[in-house]
């Protein structure tokens, strides 16, 4: 039985990260000078409130100011091709907001000093769409991501941006039940297709040619929840030191790979 949904290389090249402390250097924020502001100021002449402004380097950033630096909601547009709308902390993205990148791609969802981090959601050039959690600017935790070429649906769990360990596949009424072994879907341990709830049909997996994967089945039961596979299961949440980052993500699809700066 050949499972025609999922050819093996679908998903990136990955390997599991056993470290538990990120220490990684991102994008750094370069300074912005004021060209033109109107707006509120401070006793120091700073910007404070709501107010427009112009920088040298030809972004534009209308919203609330604290001390002449972003605070609270606004809307950055800049030279590059990026805009942020939504909540800003000392000069940084941080809270919810909707990012927008110059391949046309955006990320609507959580921030912590400026890069993705807490629950989003992110939509790909490609219209591939990934809805789960992040940590430093990655992929990192449970998450659904939705194929638009084919209408799949994935869900399982990411370390550091890759793919790792029990995972589901949804199409229709019929779930698939399997590992990913960080470079494909592992054919050590049982794969189980759920048929709309009703039956389990176990059996194993093995890559084959042409990029497919084959699927020979052991046995059929009745359904039985206690009998499902280990389920995409949460990733601990590493310590980490970012900065502010601009980096769009990348599509989980080798070849309608966009990224940009």
């Amino acid at each position: 039985m050949n499972i025609w949904c999922v050819p093996k290389n679908s998903f990136k090249k990955s390997h599991v990260h056993q470290k538990t402390v990120m220490k990684i250097q991102l994008n750094k924020t370069k300074k912005r000078l004021i060209q033109l502001y109107e707006g509120p100021r401070n006793r120091n002449n700073e910007p404070s409130g709501n107010g427009k402004a112009k920088f040298t380097n030809g972004d534009h950033y209308e919203g609330s100011f604290k001390k002449g630096v972003f605070s609270g909601q606004g809307t950055l547009r800049q030279r590059s091709g990026h805009r942020y709308t939504g909540a800003f902390r000392k000069g940084l993205r941080e809270g919810r907001g909707i990012q927008t990148y110059p391949d046309c791609s955006t990320y609507d969802g959580d921030w912590m000093r400026g890069v993705r981090h807490g629950y989003g959601v992110y939509s790909y050039a490609n219209k591939d769409l990934y809805e789960g959690n992040w940590c430093l600017d990655k992929k990192h935790g449970l998450g659904f991501y939705s194929f638009a070429q084919n209408g799949l649906r994935l869900r399982g769990s990411w370390n550091e941006g890759q793919l790792v360990g029990p995972l589901e596949i949804l199409f229709g009424s019929v779930r698939f039940h399997g590992t990913w072994d960080g470079t494909k879907l592992s054919d050590a341990h049982e794969s189980v297709f759920n048929i709309a709830s009703k039956y389990l049909l176990r059996g194993i997996i093995q890559c084959s040619f042409f990029d497919e994967y084959l699927w020979t089945p052991c046995e059929i039961d009745r359904y039985s929840y206690a009998r499902l596979p280990l389920e995409p299961l949460p990733v601990p949440i590493p310590l980490m030191e970012c900065q502010d980052c601009n980096s769009s993500d990348e599509s989980i699809l080798e070849d309608n790979t966009v990224s940009s700066n």
